[in-house]
């Protein structure tokens, strides 16, 4: 971004201040006329790639071109952001491989399997949890893929101590929101590692996806994983 100073007329690129003068630069960023100080860009960690973003006003990853969740540049709340698009939506393909096959269940149902072939018991408990696991990544990829949209605020958000890797905790999201019918779904999500996390609080804004049929099966928009 190119911003001329008001007061000196330096060019700046990619800057709040002043190279020169460092005065707080000044862009009509809105289009209306009225000037307003440039934002500070805050790093947004892409939750489908996992790319970090410098972000002032874009909405979607510089590498794989999903939808950035909102952040708080003045950490007085986030609001939902863009709305999602219409179902069916293309995830990128990345973020469908790491549900299904990065996720807890699978991978400890694979330890199960592999280096314990020739048994019998624990290759069935494997077996199940390879299960488990596909099934829990299936009904969020449908909910992301193929859920209609509500309105969902954020009830509270915590690191969860009751998982550790690495010596770090990942965050635990409570929400709620209302579906077509007028019913109120209380859900959370668990296992959110992503740092974008730690801008959210309560009575945050959010977007959810549901399925009709079950809103049960439903997830954040865009994902906090």
């Amino acid at each position: 971004m190119v911003v001329w100073c008001h007061k000196c007329g330096t060019k700046n690129v990619d800057r709040t201040t002043c190279s020169n003068c460092n005065v707080k630069l000044l862009i009509d960023q809105n289009n209306d006329g009225i000037p307003e100080y440039v934002q500070e860009a805050v790093q947004v960690e892409c939750p489908w790639c996992k790319t970090v973003n410098r972000v002032i006003t874009e909405t979607h990853c510089k590498t794989c071109g999903g939808p950035l969740p909102a952040v708080s540049h003045d950490n007085s709340g986030i609001n939902r952001g863009t709305p999602p698009p219409s179902p069916p939506r293309k995830l990128p393909d990345v973020y469908v491989k790491k549900l299904k096959y990065r996720n807890t269940l699978f991978i400890i149902g694979i330890i199960f399997i592999v280096p314990f072939i020739w048994s019998i018991i624990f290759p069935i408990i494997g077996f199940f949890l390879v299960r488990s696991g596909l099934r829990t990544a299936k009904r969020k990829i449908e909910a992301l893929e193929k859920g209609i949209k509500a309105e969902g605020v954020l009830i509270d958000v915590y690191k969860d101590t009751s998982e550790t890797v690495n010596g770090k905790n990942p965050w635990r999201l409570d929400y709620e929101f209302k579906t077509k019918n007028g019913d109120i779904i209380t859900a959370k999500k668990t296992g959110a590692w992503n740092s974008n996390n730690r801008y959210r609080k309560p009575n945050d804004k959010l977007w959810i996806v549901y399925l009709p049929e079950d809103p049960k099966i439903n997830a954040i928009w865009p994902p906090v994983d």
